[in-house]
């Protein structure tokens, strides 16, 4: 066992929490190799068992940062990412995915990073595929997305080939994971905007904590249900913490602040990523209830962030470019560029 890692077992062996750089340490032997799955399994579960520190996230992140494949765009044009840590284990349909197609077809620029589902019914690239756009375009087919059409998809694998070595891990462990908070503040094109669900209020202040040290970040935003989900929820309040300027700032967001009705996000759930992907579709084809409530309320928290619209204005311009067609082709025009295989869409 390497011995930046046998170390960190130890100190977690013996009650004691990581230093962000022996966290790092020890996340970094993983995604060199030279740990197995076992040793990784018992990293993971140690930290979650113990609860996750601020320094072991930011050690986790840096380690899973200094080794990803950076990814370079053209201009000075600010982005946002939508990245949620998933495994809220609600089984809604994709939302972050959903209200990142809203948010760009209302003017702005995005640069959504995800992956396959590992604790959920439907990851990012799973539904992006059953809607036919080929998430494993090279870089510059990627960068071609984002010029072309204001919005483009890294799809995690591709940017940090380490994290292949964690995958069978997570999947195999019955629970969330410190890799499920560093998934999302590792975005290769690492953008000014984000909105990041997280489905517990005290790993949500941690990744808060964790985004106020990255000095990318220009405004932030971490969003809990309290109903559980890692979206803004219209089923009652969603606990916000806005992060700027390196400092912290806890809101609640209601439907209210939308314009929008209270619903229970059991009525968004789905099955699979093809079903999923049917209901994205009916959504952005115009098509009103809950799903359309939802993403319209994520869309617009998202622009809302970007600081180009209030909560209001935001959910009423998402509306309209569902309304006018707007989200429908630029899905059409997405599927184009980056068509996927048929056997992803079947």
């Amino acid at each position: 066992m390497d011995d930046a890692l046998s170390a960190a077992l130890a100190q977690l062996a013996a009650g004691e929490r990581l230093s962000a750089a022996v966290a790092e340490g020890a996340v970094a032997a993983i995604l060199d190799g030279l740990a197995g799955e076992d040793e990784a399994a018992k990293l993971l579960t140690a930290l979650a068992q113990g609860g996750e520190t601020a320094d072991e996230l930011e050690g986790a992140v840096r380690a899973v940062r200094a080794r990803m494949i950076p990814f370079r765009t053209t201009g000075d044009r600010p982005a946002i990412d939508t990245c949620g840590t998933g495994g809220d284990r609600s089984g809604t349909l994709n939302l972050s995915t959903g209200a990142a197609v809203i948010v760009c077809a209302c003017g702005a620029r995005v640069i959504k990073h995800g992956n396959r589902a590992a604790s959920s019914r439907s990851g990012s690239t799973d539904v992006l595929e059953a809607l036919g756009v080929a998430i494993t375009v090279d870089h510059d087919r990627s960068r071609r997305c984002l010029d072309e059409l204001g919005i483009t998809y890294l799809h995690a694998p591709a940017f940090h080939p380490g994290l292949a070595r964690v995958a069978p891990v997570r999947r195999r462990l019955p629970f969330r994971t410190l890799m499920n908070l560093v998934g999302p503040l590792a975005n290769p094109a690492s953008p000014r905007f984000q909105v990041v669900g997280c489905p517990d209020p005290d790993r949500a202040r941690l990744m808060a904590g964790v985004l106020a040290r990255l000095g990318h970040i220009e405004r932030a935003l971490v969003v809990t249900g309290e109903d559980g989900l890692d979206e803004v929820t219209l089923a009652g309040q969603t606990q916000a913490l806005l992060i700027e300027r390196g400092s912290i700032t806890p809101m609640i967001l209601g439907p209210g602040n939308f314009g929008l009705p209270r619903t229970s996000a059991q009525t968004i759930q789905v099955e699979n990523a093809l079903e999923s992907a049917a209901r994205l579709r009916l959504a952005f084809q115009g098509e009103r209830g809950p799903a359309r409530d939802y993403l319209v309320a994520n869309a617009a928290t998202a622009l809302w962030t970007m600081g180009t619209h209030t909560l209001m204005e935001g959910a009423r311009a998402a509306e309209a470019a569902l309304d006018q067609g707007a989200v429908a082709r630029l899905v059409e025009r997405w599927a184009l560029l980056c068509p996927a295989t048929r056997e992803a869409q079947a």
